[in-house]
């Protein structure tokens, strides 16, 4: 009996790799091609370890171990990693020996391996955004608001309907910047008096 299941496996798995070949080949993307082994036999719970060795065996991706010894030999010989010439060279250098590992990959394998060295090796970081803010239509609607905090009604309507950035939800939603004029409107009068 259990060499009945086992060749039924077999069967099965001798389907799931041909699915693989066609689907890659097809240019279909991961989740594409997951469902396509799915489809030809692999169970939902094993099809993401199957896909991936048979990314490695394709040659399309490298194993853990064979990229824990890429990024290993790349960084003992790396220098200025705190640095962003240093830092984005590395990642190039990675993701240029590492097949399948992209630029969000390959930093935070670069940062992972900093973390473990002793001591540990401090890495560049991109600075965090300037603050200046949103851009979007809401912003432009306030902005038009501190000019002329003394909008009328009309001029609402007609800025939501000839504005940049405007859209038929935003002219839908033509009562809640009515209220927010109001309330300009409110904070301006109590202010000129």
């Amino acid at each position: 009996m259990n060499d009945e299941v086992n060749e039924v496996a077999e069967e099965e798995v001798d389907e799931i790799r041909p699915a693989f070949d066609d689907a890659v080949a097809e240019g279909k993307g991961e989740d594409d091609v997951k469902m396509a082994m799915i489809t030809a036999g692999a169970s939902f719970k094993g099809v993401t370890r199957l896909y991936n060795q048979y990314m490695v065996d394709a040659g399309f991706a490298v194993s853990k171990e064979e990229k824990d010894e890429i990024v290993g030999k790349i960084l003992t010989k790396a220098s200025a990693l705190d640095q962003e010439e240093g830092f984005k060279k590395v990642i190039a250098a990675i993701v240029d020996k590492a097949a399948g590992v992209n630029e969000k990959s390959a930093a935070a394998l670069i940062r992972s391996w900093a973390k473990t060295q002793d001591p540990a090796i401090e890495c560049w970081k991109k600075p965090k955004g300037t603050g200046e803010g949103r851009t979007g239509f809401k912003s432009k609607f306030y902005a038009a608001l501190v000019a002329n905090p003394a909008m009328t009604k009309e001029e609402v309507t007609e800025y939501l309907k000839t504005a940049e950035g405007t859209s038929a939800n935003i002219q839908k939603r033509e009562s809640v910047y009515q209220a927010i004029r109001g309330l300009a409107n409110d904070i301006h009068a109590n202010k000129a008096a």
